[in-house]
């Protein structure tokens, strides 16, 4: 779906170098197909922006972020026998975001559950609200968290945990979220965007050929053993060196001026 005035519930827009991505499909912003399908076009569109440094993704009105998945379309998917194509197709729109050139950050406010989660794991940074619930409850279906919670999960918050939180099915609290590193920020109730808005315009801030190489980098080491991921930083911190950027943020650190990026 390329015509963005065909789109029912996605929808991104870009001020300043920030760019936010809206799931808007009311009442609960839950993951139809055609809403993934939404999401991973407004992606490719971001990320053809070259002005773009820092992408937040949202769910609209406040009481969700996103419940996951449309458990109406499960039947058809069960009937079918689309149980393997579902997957595949979640993983690939929560792989893009994951690999996504520039910084994201997911804003976080009222529940963040299922597919919901995934797709915030896929950011790089979570900023929740206070009230905020998250968790991964696939197993009370009988199924599991199979868009990526599997994989990301454990390694964002360590196994013992995560195994925990899939299994039993049973949310947390933000508070226990950030305590055990699901979420990097906390926000009063209602403030979710905003604060994920501030985190992004200090990212933004930066010049974009560091965010992208060190998103690069750092993507692709976090696949590597050690020793591998080291020479991916050297090889790619040598052709840094020789940008205009550099030359200007030295330049500016030696003359005690602001950098003009």
């Amino acid at each position: 779906m390329s015509d963005p005035s065909a789109r029912q519930f996605v929808h991104w827009g870009a001020e300043q170098g920030l760019a936010t991505l809206l799931v808007d499909r009311p009442p609960l912003n839950a993951l139809s197909y055609q809403a993934k399908e939404e999401i991973a076009a407004c992606l490719e569109e971001v990320a053809a922006d070259a002005t773009v440094r820092c992408l937040i993704v949202y769910g609209a009105g406040g009481r969700a972020f996103s419940v996951g998945s449309d458990i109406k379309e499960f039947p058809e998917v069960t009937a079918r026998r689309l149980g393997r194509q579902r997957a595949a197709h979640e993983h690939g729109v929560y792989n893009r975001l994951d690999s996504f050139p520039v910084p994201t950050i997911a804003a976080i406010e009222g529940h963040c559950l299922g597919g919901g989660l995934e797709l915030a794991l896929a950011c790089d940074l979570r900023v929740a609200s206070e009230t905020s619930r998250l968790g991964l409850p696939e197993v009370a279906l009988g199924v599991f968290p199979a868009g990526g919670g599997t994989e990301r999960l454990p390694r964002l918050i360590g196994e013992a945990r995560a195994r925990e939180l899939i299994y039993t099915g049973q949310p947390v609290n933000a508070a226990e979220a950030w305590r055990i590193g699901l979420v990097n920020r906390l926000a009063p109730e209602g403030q979710a965007l905003a604060v994920a808005e501030e985190l992004g315009r200090t990212i933004a801030a930066r010049p974009a050929g560091a965010l992208r190489t060190v998103k690069a980098v750092m993507d692709r080491g976090l696949a590597m053993d050690l020793l591998q991921a080291q020479q991916v930083a050297i090889d790619a911190i040598g052709e840094l060196f020789q940008s205009d950027a550099v030359r200007e943020g030295v330049t500016a650190f030696l003359e005690k001026r602001a950098p003009r990026f």
